[in-house]
């Protein structure tokens, strides 16, 4: 079975597609395509989700099907995927809450909604007035 970067440069090839033109046209770096048609998406010094994104767009432009492209860098070569065993992989870990001794103000959304909203107001009227 194919890897996903020997797909990518199956398709590549097999259109008569250098990898300068695939990054003229994608606004992909050609070490990033390199990189990925080598399957060393660890060596692209980017987030995840950057690197999904290429994955997508590149796929796309090879006309290959990006959904499956995306799903096998998922499972192959995702950070997240070889950090957290299967059986864990849509459960979040829980973080015990301890409230700090002596602390008694508490802040929520709506209450900084409220605090923003009320700075804002103050600036437009100040400004306004003394403009």
């Amino acid at each position: 079975m194919q890897t996903l970067g020997e797909r990518l440069q199956e398709a590549r090839q097999r259109l008569g597609v250098t990898l300068r033109e695939a990054a003229e046209f994608t606004k992909i770096r050609t070490d990033y395509l390199q990189a990925m048609e080598a399957n060393q998406f660890e060596s692209i010094p980017l987030a995840e989700v950057y690197k999904r994104g290429f994955v997508k767009v590149y796929a796309r432009y090879l006309r290959l099907d990006d959904e499956k492209a995306c799903s096998d860098f998922n499972t192959h070569h995702s950070v997240r995927a070889a950090r957290r065993p299967l059986d864990a992989a849509g459960q979040e870990e829980e973080v015990p809450f301890e409230p700090v001794e002596g602390a008694s103000l508490t802040v929520n959304r709506d209450t900084i909604l409220w605090i923003v909203l009320g700075v804002a107001l103050t600036a437009l009227f100040a400004w306004v007035f003394f403009h």
